[in-house]
């Protein structure tokens, strides 16, 4: 692997050298290196850098036919892209690349996650309705607190535009 290829940039993405899509075959490839070393190859070019040209377009072949090195190019390609698009932190300061990958819940964490929401559901069901206004306990069948003596709608809820009962 030649390290100008690392790490990734976009002013040097290979697919972009090679004007190839980054899902090309190996043939594909194999046919763009072909047509950038008849243009840089030293004994066509006359150029001082076709030499150095060249080895560019080497390196590149070398790394999109090797199917574990191009993996590897792609991974960091495709990591470099997903933080470029993050939005920066509160205090402005740039993402930083993440080598930990989300995990889903596990099977006892979600069935433990779903226990506790179904047991708040519960113990909110079957708790007291109280009194918006001074917390106390009500009956369902009330038609006003008892502590502070507000109106309640039907099922012991507090009626709010009703006020307070003298």
């Amino acid at each position: 692997m030649q390290p100008r290829l690392y790490p990734y940039s976009p002013d040097r993405d290979v697919y972009r050298l090679l004007q190839v899509q980054p899902g090309a075959s190996t043939a594909e490839v194999v046919e763009a290196c072909r047509r950038l070393a008849r243009t840089f190859h030293p004994d066509r070019n006359g150029s001082p850098r076709a030499t150095e040209e060249m080895q560019v377009v080497n390196a590149v072949r070398g790394l999109l036919t090797d199917p574990a090195a191009r993996a590897a190019y792609d991974h960091a390609r495709r990591r470099w892209w997903a933080t470029a698009h993050q939005q920066p932190d509160r205090y402005g300061r740039p993402p930083q690349a993440s080598t930990a990958v989300a995990r889903p819940l596990g099977g006892r964490r979600r069935t433990l996650r779903a226990l506790l929401i179904a047991l708040r559901a519960t113990l909110a069901a079957l708790a007291p309705i109280r009194c918006e206004a001074c917390r106390a306990a009500v009956g369902t069948n009330d038609a006003a607190c008892a502590a502070c003596g507000r109106r309640l709608l039907a099922g012991g809820s507090p009626d709010l535009r009703a006020g307070s009962v003298s």
